[in-house]
């Protein structure tokens, strides 16, 4: 029984891979919020590199927030697989959003490098966070082994260094064509 339930876990993780590779390949034809990508192009302050990459942080943060939450409030479900499903969610989400912030804003590579930098450093500075407490593991009590605790927080690096580079990705070269200045 666990063997079969184990290899459908294994088989949802491979489907989600492929799903978020085939979104990236593909990423100029994903279907956006039209309505979202008109209102943040036409706000001046949203073409300002400093401005727009300063607001995708914080959006990155408060999903990043928002997930965490309610992951912690699944703790107290007897639910199996919601976890999953709920990181499969914001995976989705973030990189619609993503997608959406790389579309409505223009203006030349060099800004939008910035833009993209600024934006995603979110992630970058979870993933120097996760270094830090994954380099820095020590026993609590005397014969403590520490290996889950330092898997645990390896993984958290893992998954915070991918967000920053599709994150950067996204928003970086997936974007309008602009001038390439």
């Amino acid at each position: 029984m666990n063997r079969k339930v184990d290899e459908k876990v294994l088989i949802f993780f491979l489907a989600v891979i492929v799903l978020v590779l085939v979104m990236t390949v593909f990423s100029r034809t994903l279907w956006m919020p039209s309505g979202m990508v008109e209102r943040l192009s036409k706000k001046k302050w949203f073409q300002n590199h400093w401005l727009s990459g300063g607001y995708l942080f914080g959006i990155n943060a408060l999903y990043f927030g928002t997930t965490m939450l309610l992951l912690y409030l699944l703790m107290y479900t007897d639910i199996p697989y919601l976890h999953i499903v709920l990181m499969f969610l914001a995976t989705i989400v973030s990189i619609f959003t993503w997608s959406t912030v790389s579309t409505a804003w223009t203006g030349p590579f060099k800004n939008r490098l910035k833009m993209a930098l600024t934006g995603s450093s979110f992630y970058l500075i979870l993933a120097l966070i996760m270094v830090i407490q994954w380099l820095s593991v020590k026993p609590l009590y005397p014969n403590e082994d520490t290996f889950m605790r330092a898997l645990g927080w390896m993984l958290g690096f893992f998954v915070s260094a991918v967000a920053f580079s599709i994150c950067f990705i996204f928003t970086a070269f997936l974007g309008k064509r602009s001038a390439r200045v």
